[in-house]
């Protein structure tokens, strides 16, 4: 028999994404899963959504919301042997991305998978290059998953489940699995809609909390240059497209991510 497949959904106030993340799920070619989610306190008709979508659905209150233990919670309410996480605001762009998806495990030639991510249409000019330079087949490095729209098997979470702490627990999980030599393979063909236009002080949040997760010295100087040599290569990009409106922002942007960085390694 084929191994059973379980998709579980994350959600807090996700419309109008979600609704169209759903029905792109109804739509898929694989359709031997069964739909669970978690809804974090959603009161923007996200979680009608999610019930009028017929997934087993559980409730938790906002301020219970830390994403490793939701995870590993979620998982264990399931006795699946694969195991999908699609976000909630992740938009499957073809019919086939599920399947795609689950191929190399199928055929064994992986232990994880993830999609690639496409930023969404009103996504900021910097934020969709980031997200075309992150997802680019050629600049996939060891190490690096994103839990947005992923599938892996069960023995992999049983073995090492998401960290307790942090809001990083995909790459801390994904560094410690491929560690211990899990075979981890990204999907390009297999793609999602996702992307958000945070605010500047949100981003500095995000960005802080998740540095938090990695036990890295911070070095200044080390930050700087980075720093430096990711506003001059998005200065230049910006100029090739003639989006010399931009560059202000995309720089400002570059800077309140490594002084986050920065924040959240020295605080670890």
């Amino acid at each position: 028999m084929p191994p059973t497949v379980a998709i579980i959904t994350r959600a807090k106030n996700e419309t109008p994404h979600v609704r169209r993340a759903l029905e792109a799920l109804t739509r898929q070619t694989f359709t031997a899963f069964d739909h669970f989610a978690v809804d974090s306190g959603s009161t923007d008709g996200t979680l009608e959504a999610l019930e009028a979508s017929g997934a087993t659905l559980t409730r938790i209150a906002p301020e219970d919301y830390v994403p490793g233990p939701v995870l590993n919670a979620a998982i264990d309410r399931t006795h699946h042997e694969i195991i999908v996480l699609l976000n909630a605001d992740a938009v499957p762009l073809t019919d086939d991305w599920l399947a795609k998806l689950l191929q190399p495990i199928l055929e064994n030639r992986a232990d994880a998978t993830f999609s690639r991510q496409v930023a969404r249409a009103d996504a900021r000019f910097i934020v969709a290059y980031d997200y075309e330079r992150a997802f680019n087949p050629a600049n996939i490095v060891p190490g690096f998953f994103s839990a947005v729209a992923c599938a892996f098997r069960r023995p992999l979470w049983e073995t090492r489940p998401f960290p307790a702490e942090g809001y990083a627990e995909d790459a801390a999980w994904a560094k410690d699995h491929e560690a211990a030599g899990a075979r981890f393979e990204f999907v390009p063909d297999s793609a999602v809609e996702h992307s958000h236009n945070y605010s500047l002080e949100a981003l500095f949040a995000k960005r802080h909390r998740q540095a938090l997760t990695f036990n890295e010295a911070p070095k200044v100087g080390r930050q700087a240059a980075a720093c430096l040599k990711e506003i001059l290569r998005d200065l230049i990009h910006a100029a090739a497209k003639w989006k010399f409106q931009t560059i202000p922002y995309n720089s400002a942007y570059r800077v309140v991510i490594h002084r986050a960085v920065h924040g959240g390694l020295k605080e670890r």
